[in-house]
Formats: structure tokens, C-alpha cells, sequence
């Protein structure tokens, strides 16, 4: 038998399979199926500002500024997963189960983040997961100030709470490895990439715009995680697109210290995540590896760097990989169109 075990925001998980905040986590009993399945930590479903301010009488709706927003919380029932029942929720699971509930907070004033990131874990919360998602949509707002409101709002909850402080992360960063250096300086104990945000699609025959909640794109997780693998005090989760044992084995030798699931536990059940540990377990008794730790971040860009003796000669290696994906495929298409 192989050991799973890892370490993930400072916590011994039983094994890297975490579920992932969703409509799956919002209610006890399936916090318990997750748990006799198998999973080693669980991500309740995200909190929103607006439904603190819904719970919190009209005063506080009027500092909702969307109309539309407040008729949407008032008529779609959010307060059935209102902020005192989430409370609730973290008070009843952390009497039954054993394993780490990691609370999932997501705010747009920067005033609030600490407020309400106190009251979760006031309530028994083991971590807290920072959902920030700002929209780059005014252009007087550049891409320095987003980041810098990113890690004001990880050094203002770092303050007022002791838990530990995960942030999840959009992929649309230019410099990922330096926005990830930043929030480690702000208190941040943990990464999770990514977060899957709103797509867009237009109906021709309407002619109307209509969003769709997006998909994780397993590509760019598998490559950000093997990027930041071990050059930060930061242990990285991986979120988007892992569906099979064989996926999650690849963001673990990228380096991902957990893996969090959620479209498999939609679409299969929740005896899927059972079979998911077993597939990684088999996987590494076939290798001949008895422990996660002996494989984790193996080819991660940390321990490949190791055969090059600068960074400057690592980026060069990167840019003749480029050049030879973008000219081969040339190349293809050319022979090709001369056949």
C-alpha cells in the first residue's frame, strides 16, 4: 500500500484530493459523503459580500449600487446559503468530521475582506480560501493596481485572522510568478489555480450576449503549477480540468501539493473520488513509489532548471521550444499543401 499522504496549508492530509468549493459543498450531508469517500479536505462554497449585505437588512442592500444585483439575491433565494447559515454549516461539520473545512470568502471592498474573514473563522473554519476576482474593465485602472488591491486584501485579512490563507487565482496575470511572490510577502499560506470565470457567447439568431460559467482549462494549470513549483514558500493547489487519476498525476509531478475536484463529482457521483485516490495509488505502486512525497513536483521547472546553469539560459531553452511547436506546425502545413 502506498502512502498519499501531504501537506497542504500546513495541514497532514490524508491524501491530495480535496473537494473544491461548489454547490456540492454547501450542505452537511455531502460534506459527509465527500469525507467516506475519501476526499482529505473540503472547500465549502464560496460566500459572497453582497449576501452578507442581503442578511443584513435594507440599510445594507444600499450599498449594493446594481439594482439588478439586488432583485437577483432578494428573488433567487441566496439566503437559503446566507453568511449565518454558512456559519452554521462550518460549526455542525467541524463536530462530525475529522478532516480540514476550509471556508471560501469572495468580496469586491477592500474594507470588508478582513470583516467577514474574521467571522468565518470565529466560526471553527480550519483555513479560509480567498475567491478574488476583480474585473479589468475600466481603463484608467491598470494591471499594477489590480494586483496591488490583491495583495491588500490578503494583508488585511492575514492580520485579523491566524488561520491559514489561501488565495485562487484567474490565470489572466502577466507575471504570474511575481504576483505569487507578492501575495507569499502579504501573508498568503497557499495557491489554488485557477478560478474558472464567466465566458461569453453570442446568440446570432437574437443577436444578444449570454454568459456561461467557464471550464478549467487543464493545460494552463498543468503549466503554471510545474512554472511555480517550489520557488515560493507557497504550496500550490490545482483546480480545473482533472477528471482522471492520470491528470491528477500530472499536476503532482508538476508539483501541486493538492488537487481540487468538482465537474467529476457532477457528472459521476461522488464514489468517483474514491476511485480517483485508487487510480493514483495503483499508479504508484506500478512505478515503485511508496510515498507522494517521492514524486511530487519531479518535473517541475525548479527541479528540470537544475540542468541549466542560470535563469537566462532556462529562458532560452523555453524560447527553442517555442520556436520548434511554431515552426514544425508550419512545416506540417506547408508539406502538406505541396502534397
Amino acid at each position: 500500500m502506498a502512502d498519499l499522504r501531504t501537506k497542504y496549508l500546513g495541514f497532514e492530509l490524508r491524501n491530495p484530493i480535496i473537494l473544491a468549493s461548489s454547490d456540492l459543498s454547501m450542505s452537511l450531508d455531502n460534506l459527509l459523503r465527500a469525507e467516506e469517500a475519501g476526499v482529505a479536505a473540503i472547500v465549502l462554497k464560496s460566500i459572497f459580500e453582497e449576501q452578507f449585505l442581503l442578511e443584513g437588512g435594507l440599510d445594507s442592500m444600499d450599498k449594493i449600487p446594481f439594482p439588478e444585483a439586488r432583485d437577483y439575491l432578494q428573488s433567487r433565494g441566496l439566503l437559503s446559503y446566507a453568511p449565518a447559515e454558512m456559519l452554521r454549516l462550518i460549526e455542525q461539520a467541524k463536530k462530525r468530521i475529522a478532516i480540514p473545512i476550509i471556508a471560501s470568502l469572495n468580496c469586491q471592498s477592500l474594507e470588508v475582506w478582513p470583516k467577514f474573514a474574521r467571522q468565518l473563522a470565529e466560526a471553527g473554519a480550519d483555513a479560509l480560501e480567498l475567491n478574488i476576482y476583480f474585473l479589468p474593465f475600466e481603463k484608467e485602472v491598470s494591471s499594477q493596481e489590480i494586483e496591488k488591491r490583491m495583495e491588500q486584501v490578503v494583508a488585511s485579512c492575514h492580520q485579523v485572522v491566524s488561520i491559514p490563507l489561501a488565495v485562487k487565482l484567474p490565470f489572466q496575470i502577466t507575471s504570474l510568478p511575481h504576483l505569487a511572490y507578492r501575495l507569499q510577502q502579504a501573508g498568503a499560506k497557499g495557491l489554488v489555480l485557477f478560478n474558472w470565470f464567466l465566458e461569453t457567447e453570442i446568440n446570432l439568431a437574437k443577436r444578444k450576449l449570454h454568459y456561461f460559467r467557464g471550464h478549467g482549462q487543464f493545460s494552463q494549470v498543468l503549466r503554471w503549477i510545474g512554472l511555480l513549483a517550489g520557488r515560493f514558500g507557497c504550496d500550490l493547489a490545482a483546480s480545473g480540468g482533472i477528471m482522471t487519476a492520470e491528470a491528477a498525476i500530472k499536476v503532482l509531478l508538476a508539483g501541486a501539493r493538492a488537487v481540487q475536484v468538482c465537474r467529476l463529482v457532477l457528472e459521476k457521483g461522488f464514489p468517483a473520488l474514491k476511485s480517483l485516490i485508487e487510480g493514483i495509488e495503483r499508479w504508484m505502486i506500478g512505478e515503485g513509489y511508496t510515498r507522494l512525497d517521492e514524486f511530487i513536483g519531479e518535473l517541475s521547472w525548479k527541479e528540470l532548471s537544475l540542468t541549466y546553469p542560470d535563469e537566462q539560459a532556462a529562458s532560452g531553452y523555453f524560447r527553442l521550444q517555442y520556436m520548434k511547436a511554431y515552426t514544425g506546425r508550419f512545416n506540417a502545413r506547408n508539406k502538406s499543401d505541396s502534397q
